[in-house]
């Protein structure tokens, strides 16, 4: 079984987020900060992006007004903080088509692209349904099936079809029918410390797994396209493959990955967190006189 490091990256956030937004049915629930973070699986091999991220300038004014405080980066800019270049990201696995997880692909132009096959033609078939269907596709990046063409060509995209062995240790595992129609997860298993489960938007935070008072109860999250009785069942699941432990889920809209793992804040105030650290890599957190 391979050693993988594990860093979670925020390449932006916005000051004031509704709650609400987050978990179905949960008015009321007030503001946090929220992140916007991208996932980098690293081996002595191989440099593996779990989404992209984004960035767009019209979007992020948009999201700026609604939101308040903000600060937003290059993801390719970001990743350089941990001493990768673009370039050397041989693979990219998107949770799913939505603008901030796959907006950047065309970013990282080494990478062979994974990604659901049921994603791709469920969001086709959504466009062609018309603009009275727009909610099925308000939130995907609609240049993303011509950029995984354009990499195709090069033979450096999988359509997945259910579960898949990306390397030894990293799965595709489908949540179809849940916040979109083809969302995968991404579980990670390391010799050393087990494993770990990036959910994509399947959960924003904390609250969606562990309950809005910590008290066990799943809060569905907040969007879906899919079924919420569906992602009941599809969460439970896949906390089975990390022995229900919440702690090794990794969302990437919950700023207390910062606070659960040794983490690191940047002058711009954006963070990464140190999951996990392999054999050959230096720790980012620790500041080095």
């Amino acid at each position: 079984m391979a050693d993988y490091s594990i860093w979670v990256l925020e390449y932006g956030y916005v000051g004031r987020f509704p709650l609400s937004n987050l978990m179905s049915a949960q008015p009321g629930q007030g503001h946090r900060r929220m992140p916007y973070c991208f996932g980098l699986v690293r081996s002595a091999e191989h440099c593996v992006l779990v989404d992209t991220g984004f960035y767009e300038p019209a979007a992020q004014e948009r999201i700026t007004a609604k939101y308040g405080e903000n600060c937003w980066r290059r993801p390719a800019d970001v990743l350089g903080r941990l001493g990768v270049r673009a370039e050397a990201v041989d693979m990219v696995l998107l949770t799913h088509n939505h603008f901030d997880h796959a907006g950047c692909v065309g970013s990282f132009p080494n990478a062979h692209v994974y990604i659901q096959r049921r994603e791709i033609e469920r969001y086709d078939a959504a466009v062609k349904l018309g603009r009275r269907f727009e909610f099925l596709t308000r939130a995907c990046e609609p240049t993303l099936p011509g950029t995984l063409d354009a990499r195709a060509r090069e033979g450096k995209v999988t359509y997945a079809d259910g579960e898949h062995t990306v390397l030894p240790g990293i799965e595709l595992r489908p949540a179809f029918d849940t916040h979109t129609a083809g969302s995968q997860f991404v579980l990670v298993e390391n010799a050393a410390d087990r494993r770990w489960l990036f959910a994509g938007d399947n959960v924003y935070i904390y609250e969606n797994i562990e309950g809005l008072r910590g008290d066990g109860v799943f809060e569905p999250i907040g969007t879906s396209t899919g079924s919420q009785a569906v992602w009941l069942m599809t969460i439970d699941k896949a906390l089975s493959w990390v022995g229900r432990e919440s702690s090794r889920v990794l969302p990437f809209h919950d700023g207390r990955l910062w606070d659960r793992f040794p983490s690191r804040t940047y002058d711009d105030g954006l963070h990464v967190a140190e999951i996990s650290l392999a054999g050959g890599h230096d720790s980012v957190v620790v500041t080095r006189e």
